[in-house]
Order: structure tokens, then sequence, then C-alpha cells
């Protein structure tokens, strides 16, 4: 890693690490925190109920800077592996691909968890609404 962080330097190409947790929220309050395993299944598509309750998941916008971080962060994965990923399990029955939010604004991500009782998402500390109820906390080192 260090080698690779010199190369990059000596090439003059930009090393940028972004450093922000990422929430997993909801306004749903029968569901239970979730565990570092739970937060990972539930956005591979692998994890549909939390404690009996079926989810309903949204994404930033594919656009996102933040979509990214998370989805490297939480499963390093790009957004690119997660769109196949989510075309498989949608194509199998097992899952639907989350709903995608056409932009980054608090108040329509809380907008949709009213919308969608069972609705959870995922949002940086700058996309944060008030009155949400956070799941998991996810400390981002970000991505070089």
């Amino acid at each position: 890693m260090f080698r690779l962080l010199i190369y990059l330097a000596l090439m003059g190409l930009p090393i940028t690490t972004l450093a922000h947790p990422f929430h997993i929220i909801t306004l749903n309050e029968d569901f239970a925190t979730l565990r570092d395993n739970q937060a990972k299944m539930l956005f591979r598509g692998r994890l549909a109920h939390i404690d009996g309750l079926p989810t309903l998941l949204l994404d930033l916008p594919q656009s996102s800077k933040y979509r990214e971080d998370f989805y490297r962060s939480l499963l390093k994965k790009s957004p690119s592996q997660m769109n196949a990923i989510w075309a498989r399990q949608s194509f199998s029955g097992k899952a639907s691909a989350p709903d995608e939010l056409l932009k980054e604004d608090a108040q329509l991500i809380k907008t949709w968890l009213k919308q969608h009782p069972n609705g959870i998402a995922y949002v940086p500390d700058s996309l944060l609404p008030q009155g949400v109820r956070v799941l998991y906390t996810l400390n981002s080192s970000g991505s070089l």
C-alpha cells in the first residue's frame, strides 16, 4: 500500500481520501439496530427482513460520490459491481433493487422514509435528516 501511494505521488496523480461516517437510518421504531454483518447483507440484497418485518431500501443517485464511498466502505464494491449484484438479485426474484433518489437531499430522504414505513436509507453526516433513527453507523475511511 505504501509503495502504491509513493508511486501515485511520483506520477503526480491526486490522492484523495474521504473520511466521513455513513448512517443507515429509518423512521421505523420496530427495527432493531443492525450488526455489521446484517448491514452488509441488507445492502447486498441477502437480507430482506429485520425482526420479521420486510424492508425497502433507498439508494442515493447514481452520480453521487457518497454512493460510491458507501459501497466501497461497507462492501468493498464499486457502484457498477453493486448494479450487477442487484440485477442478479432482482432477476432471480430474491430481492428488489433499492429505490433511487433523483438528487441528494435530506428532506427528500425523510419524505421517502415517511412514505415507506419499513424504509431504510444510508446517508453521510451531511445529509442526516432530523428525527430519524440510526440503525448502524459506518465510519468510512474512503478510497484512494
